[in-house]
Protein backbone atom coordinates (compact mmCIF):
# COMPACT_ATOMS: atom_id res chain seq x y z
CA UNK A 1 0.00 0.00 0.00
CA UNK A 2 0.80 4.02 0.27
CA UNK A 3 1.72 6.10 -2.74
CA UNK A 4 4.25 5.20 -5.39
CA UNK A 5 7.46 6.38 -4.71
CA UNK A 6 8.66 9.46 -6.69
CA UNK A 7 10.86 9.65 -9.32
CA UNK A 8 14.18 10.93 -9.00
CA UNK A 9 15.03 14.69 -8.70
CA UNK A 10 17.82 15.18 -12.24
CA UNK A 11 17.35 18.96 -12.06
CA UNK A 12 16.98 22.09 -9.57
CA UNK A 13 15.15 25.13 -11.33
CA UNK A 14 16.20 28.36 -9.81
CA UNK A 15 15.11 31.80 -10.62
CA UNK A 16 17.33 34.87 -9.50
CA UNK A 17 16.10 37.16 -8.61
CA UNK A 18 13.21 35.29 -7.89
CA UNK A 19 9.77 35.60 -9.88
CA UNK A 20 7.48 35.67 -8.46
CA UNK A 21 8.88 36.45 -5.19
CA UNK A 22 10.83 39.41 -5.17
CA UNK A 23 13.40 38.17 -3.59
CA UNK A 24 17.88 37.73 -3.91
CA UNK A 25 19.48 34.59 -3.76
CA UNK A 26 22.83 35.80 -1.65
CA UNK A 27 26.05 34.00 -3.34
CA UNK A 28 26.19 31.95 -0.23
CA UNK A 29 23.26 30.45 -0.87
CA UNK A 30 23.76 29.91 -4.22
CA UNK A 31 26.79 28.47 -3.58
CA UNK A 32 25.09 25.94 -0.79
CA UNK A 33 22.35 25.41 -3.06
CA UNK A 34 25.61 24.02 -5.38
CA UNK A 35 27.28 21.93 -3.01
CA UNK A 36 23.71 20.15 -2.50
CA UNK A 37 22.92 19.47 -6.25
CA UNK A 38 26.93 18.48 -7.02
CA UNK A 39 26.43 15.88 -4.03
CA UNK A 40 23.29 14.41 -5.39
CA UNK A 41 24.17 14.59 -8.76
CA UNK A 42 21.62 16.97 -9.77
CA UNK A 43 22.07 19.27 -12.16
CA UNK A 44 21.23 23.18 -11.17
CA UNK A 45 19.92 25.45 -13.68
CA UNK A 46 19.80 29.57 -12.80
CA UNK A 47 17.61 31.37 -14.53
CA UNK A 48 19.22 35.08 -14.46
CA UNK A 49 16.29 36.96 -16.67
CA UNK A 50 15.93 39.50 -13.46
CA UNK A 51 19.53 39.80 -13.38
CA UNK A 52 19.84 43.55 -13.42
CA UNK A 53 16.72 44.41 -10.97
CA UNK A 54 18.39 44.65 -8.21
CA UNK A 55 18.06 47.95 -5.39
CA UNK A 56 19.17 48.96 -2.06
CA UNK A 57 22.58 47.28 -2.34
CA UNK A 58 21.40 43.88 -3.33
CA UNK A 59 24.06 42.46 -5.99
CA UNK A 60 22.91 39.90 -8.52
CA UNK A 61 25.68 36.65 -8.59
CA UNK A 62 26.10 34.01 -11.13
CA UNK A 63 28.42 30.89 -10.25
CA UNK A 64 29.07 28.46 -12.63
CA UNK A 65 30.07 24.23 -12.22
CA UNK A 66 30.49 21.08 -14.15
CA UNK A 67 26.68 20.82 -13.31
CA UNK A 68 25.22 24.12 -13.81
CA UNK A 69 23.44 26.22 -16.75
CA UNK A 70 23.13 29.30 -16.69
CA UNK A 71 20.09 30.78 -18.58
CA UNK A 72 19.87 34.51 -19.62
CA UNK A 73 16.98 36.32 -21.37
CA UNK A 74 16.74 39.77 -23.55
CA UNK A 75 13.17 40.12 -22.29
CA UNK A 76 13.20 41.99 -19.24
CA UNK A 77 16.24 44.30 -18.87
CA UNK A 78 15.53 45.24 -22.66
CA UNK A 79 12.31 45.31 -22.79
CA UNK A 80 11.59 42.55 -25.48
CA UNK A 81 9.38 40.33 -24.38
CA UNK A 82 7.77 39.36 -27.51
CA UNK A 83 11.41 38.73 -29.46
CA UNK A 84 12.27 35.82 -27.80
CA UNK A 85 15.98 36.02 -27.66
CA UNK A 86 18.28 34.73 -24.82
CA UNK A 87 21.80 32.45 -23.92
CA UNK A 88 22.72 29.79 -22.30
CA UNK A 89 26.26 29.32 -20.80
CA UNK A 90 26.73 25.59 -19.77
CA UNK A 91 29.63 23.39 -19.04
CA UNK A 92 31.51 21.75 -22.43
CA UNK A 93 29.98 18.26 -21.70
CA UNK A 94 26.71 19.30 -22.65
CA UNK A 95 26.99 20.70 -25.92
CA UNK A 96 26.38 17.58 -27.66
CA UNK A 97 23.06 16.77 -25.98
CA UNK A 98 22.34 20.53 -26.31
CA UNK A 99 22.80 20.51 -30.16
CA UNK A 100 21.25 17.35 -30.37
CA UNK A 101 18.10 19.26 -28.94
CA UNK A 102 18.50 22.08 -31.07
CA UNK A 103 18.52 20.16 -34.60
CA UNK A 104 14.89 18.86 -33.57
CA UNK A 105 13.41 22.67 -33.40
CA UNK A 106 12.21 23.80 -36.70
CA UNK A 107 12.65 27.50 -35.62
CA UNK A 108 14.98 30.26 -34.32
CA UNK A 109 14.71 33.70 -33.50
CA UNK A 110 14.47 36.06 -36.59
CA UNK A 111 17.12 38.10 -37.96
CA UNK A 112 15.51 41.12 -36.80
CA UNK A 113 15.52 39.97 -33.62
CA UNK A 114 19.35 38.84 -33.24
CA UNK A 115 20.07 42.19 -34.32
CA UNK A 116 18.14 43.85 -31.91
CA UNK A 117 20.10 41.70 -28.95
CA UNK A 118 23.17 42.57 -30.25
CA UNK A 119 22.57 46.30 -30.30
CA UNK A 120 21.20 45.65 -26.87
CA UNK A 121 24.23 44.03 -25.61
CA UNK A 122 26.03 47.01 -27.48
CA UNK A 123 23.93 49.54 -25.06
CA UNK A 124 24.55 46.98 -21.72
CA UNK A 125 24.08 47.36 -18.07
CA UNK A 126 24.92 51.34 -17.83
CA UNK A 127 21.57 51.80 -20.26
CA UNK A 128 19.62 49.39 -18.31
CA UNK A 129 20.32 51.18 -15.10
CA UNK A 130 19.65 54.62 -16.36
CA UNK A 131 15.57 52.78 -16.45
CA UNK A 132 15.54 51.75 -13.01
CA UNK A 133 14.78 55.34 -10.80
CA UNK A 134 10.80 54.72 -12.38
CA UNK A 135 10.54 51.01 -11.46
CA UNK A 136 11.58 52.27 -8.21
CA UNK A 137 9.00 54.56 -8.08
CA UNK A 138 6.30 52.46 -9.18
CA UNK A 139 8.23 49.73 -6.29
CA UNK A 140 7.46 52.41 -3.42
CA UNK A 141 3.99 53.65 -4.19
CA UNK A 142 3.14 49.69 -4.41
CA UNK A 143 5.29 49.30 -0.85
CA UNK A 144 3.46 52.04 0.85
CA UNK A 145 -0.17 50.48 -0.28
CA UNK A 146 0.31 47.78 0.44
CA UNK A 147 1.50 48.29 4.16
CA UNK A 148 -0.77 47.12 6.33
CA UNK A 149 -0.15 43.25 4.72
CA UNK A 150 3.30 41.43 4.94
CA UNK A 151 5.18 41.90 1.84
CA UNK A 152 8.38 39.79 0.93
CA UNK A 153 10.88 41.03 -2.36
CA UNK A 154 11.35 44.14 -3.17
CA UNK A 155 14.85 43.88 -3.76
CA UNK A 156 15.32 42.23 -7.02
CA UNK A 157 13.07 41.56 -10.01
CA UNK A 158 9.74 43.57 -10.59
CA UNK A 159 7.09 41.54 -8.46
CA UNK A 160 5.87 41.75 -5.02
CA UNK A 161 4.93 38.74 -3.33
CA UNK A 162 2.23 39.51 -0.80
CA UNK A 163 0.24 37.87 2.16
CA UNK A 164 -3.52 38.03 2.22
CA UNK A 165 -5.18 38.36 5.36
CA UNK A 166 -5.66 35.04 6.94
CA UNK A 167 -9.42 34.19 6.09
CA UNK A 168 -8.35 34.69 2.53
CA UNK A 169 -4.98 32.23 2.94
CA UNK A 170 -7.37 29.16 0.58
CA UNK A 171 -9.27 31.79 -2.12
CA UNK A 172 -6.42 33.39 -3.62
CA UNK A 173 -7.60 32.56 -6.73
CA UNK A 174 -11.48 34.24 -5.67
CA UNK A 175 -9.50 37.43 -4.46
CA UNK A 176 -7.81 38.01 -7.56
CA UNK A 177 -10.98 37.19 -9.35
CA UNK A 178 -12.58 40.46 -6.74
CA UNK A 179 -9.55 42.64 -7.54
CA UNK A 180 -9.97 42.84 -10.79
CA UNK A 181 -13.83 43.03 -11.02
CA UNK A 182 -14.53 45.36 -8.22
CA UNK A 183 -11.24 47.64 -8.33
CA UNK A 184 -9.79 46.59 -11.70
CA UNK A 185 -6.38 46.20 -10.84
CA UNK A 186 -4.68 42.72 -11.91
CA UNK A 187 -2.43 40.69 -9.74
CA UNK A 188 -1.25 36.82 -10.13
CA UNK A 189 -2.89 34.63 -7.54
CA UNK A 190 -0.08 32.41 -5.44
CA UNK A 191 -1.92 29.71 -6.29
CA UNK A 192 -0.67 29.53 -9.69
CA UNK A 193 3.02 30.05 -8.12
CA UNK A 194 2.36 27.20 -5.36
CA UNK A 195 1.95 29.35 -2.92
CA UNK A 196 -1.73 29.57 -2.06
CA UNK A 197 -3.09 32.79 0.36
CA UNK A 198 -0.46 35.04 -1.81
CA UNK A 199 -0.69 37.69 -4.49
CA UNK A 200 1.93 38.33 -7.00
CA UNK A 201 2.16 42.52 -7.84
CA UNK A 202 3.97 43.58 -10.67
CA UNK A 203 5.26 47.10 -10.20
CA UNK A 204 7.42 47.62 -13.99
CA UNK A 205 4.29 47.76 -15.92
CA UNK A 206 3.23 51.74 -15.96
CA UNK A 207 4.73 55.49 -15.39
CA UNK A 208 3.58 58.16 -13.71
CA UNK A 209 -0.12 58.83 -12.40
CA UNK A 210 -1.64 55.38 -13.75
CA UNK A 211 0.95 53.55 -11.66
CA UNK A 212 -0.50 56.57 -9.14
CA UNK A 213 -3.80 55.49 -9.82
CA UNK A 214 -3.22 51.84 -9.97
CA UNK A 215 -1.50 52.21 -6.39
CA UNK A 216 -4.49 54.29 -5.20
CA UNK A 217 -7.29 51.17 -6.10
CA UNK A 218 -4.48 48.83 -4.76
CA UNK A 219 -4.46 50.82 -1.25
CA UNK A 220 -8.69 50.56 -1.62
CA UNK A 221 -8.88 47.10 -1.88
CA UNK A 222 -6.42 45.97 0.73
CA UNK A 223 -8.40 48.39 3.18
CA UNK A 224 -11.28 46.51 2.47
CA UNK A 225 -9.49 42.79 2.14
CA UNK A 226 -8.58 43.56 5.94
CA UNK A 227 -11.96 45.17 7.32
CA UNK A 228 -14.30 43.20 8.77
CA UNK A 229 -17.38 45.39 7.99
CA UNK A 230 -20.52 43.99 6.63
CA UNK A 231 -19.94 45.79 4.09
CA UNK A 232 -16.55 45.59 2.94
CA UNK A 233 -14.55 43.14 1.30
CA UNK A 234 -15.79 40.74 -0.93
CA UNK A 235 -19.28 39.85 -0.61
CA UNK A 236 -18.45 35.79 -0.47
CA UNK A 237 -15.93 36.15 2.33
CA UNK A 238 -18.50 37.55 4.13
CA UNK A 239 -20.04 34.40 3.66
CA UNK A 240 -17.20 32.46 4.51
CA UNK A 241 -17.17 34.49 8.18
CA UNK A 242 -20.36 33.72 9.19
CA UNK A 243 -20.35 29.87 7.74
Amino acid sequence: GGPPPSPPVSMIVLCNPCNPTGVVTPRETLERISRACKKAGVWLVIDNTYEYFVYDGEQHHSIEGPHICNIFSFSKAYGMMGWRVGYIAYPAKLKPALLKAQDTIPICPAQISERAAIGALKAGRKWVRSQLPSVLTNRDLLLDALKPLTVLGGKGAIYLFVRLPERYKHHDVEVVKWLAKTHKIALIPGSSCGAPGYVRVSYANMLGEPMEIAAERLRKAVAALRSTGKDDGPKWARLLSLG
